[in-house]
């Protein structure tokens, strides 16, 4: 059985390619590899986003698009996003709808959605799930092109690489996301997003209600009594 399944990106997101994505994005859900990992188009990009051409006419590909990232965070399995190159706008929202985003040094961000008359409206809800808003309102209003080393200092890229090690550096976290328990991980990401709307008081007890609920499954509990035993609890 193969790690991860690999997804390889169109160059921009249009009608045609979505469909495709959306594709082969559930074949890479479906398959028996334990993560996904979403890499760039083509040499030094990623993916350029939306595509404004003459697809961008209609709103069906907006749509696409969003339920794509709701596939996404709905994902039963983890998502790994390999940035090696320009990502720019909706190319900016898969990586950061994954769960670790590895990219290289060279890499470049930005949200020019501004300079068209447009939002990253679609985008938003997972580029705040990394990122701090006031820091992507900053990066959406500036509209400048954006360092790696910035989007790792913003939160977006968890790992920060130079281009000559991706290669290792992915296998090895790759490795690591496959040891996750994948129930627990699409817990989170519902959490983590459903707990802003509570007061805190609210949220932490619901998140206690959560823990609870989780402790009685039997999945935790073999995990739980393979660490006691001096065990790896992601080998039970």
């Amino acid at each position: 059985m193969e790690l991860t399944a690999v997804v390889t990106l169109p160059l921009d997101l249009g009608d045609t390619s979505l469909t495709a994505l959306t594709r082969d994005l559930q074949h890479a859900l479906a398959s028996p590899s334990p993560v996904v990992t979403l890499i760039g188009a083509a040499p030094g990009t990623f993916c350029l986003g939306l595509a404004l051409g003459s697809e961008a006419h209609g709103d069906s590909n907006t749509h696409a698009f969003s339920e794509l990232l709701t596939t996404m965070h709905g994902s039963p399995k983890p998502l790994l996003a390999v940035v090696d190159g320009r990502a720019i706008g909706g190319g900016m929202g898969l990586a950061c709808a994954c769960d670790w985003v590895v990219s290289t040094e060279r890499s470049t961000f930005a949200l020019p959605e501004l300079l068209w008359g447009l939002i990253p409206a679609i985008i938003w809800p997972v580029l705040t799930d990394r990122m701090a808003p006031h820091a992507v309102r900053q990066w959406t209003v500036s509209a400048h092109t954006r360092s790696a080393l910035d989007a790792h200092a913003a939160g977006l890229v968890d790992t920060l690489v130079p281009a000559d090690t991706l290669e290792r550096v992915v296998g090895r976290r790759a490795r690591d996301l496959s040891r996750l328990d994948p129930a627990a991980l699409h817990r989170l990401r519902r959490w983590a997003r459903d707990s802003r709307q509570h007061d805190l008081p609210t949220a932490l007890k619901l998140g206690a209600e959560i823990t609870a609920s989780m402790l009685r499954q039997p999945t935790v509990r073999r995990r739980w009594d393979a660490f006691a035993a001096g065990e790896s609890p992601w080998s039970s």
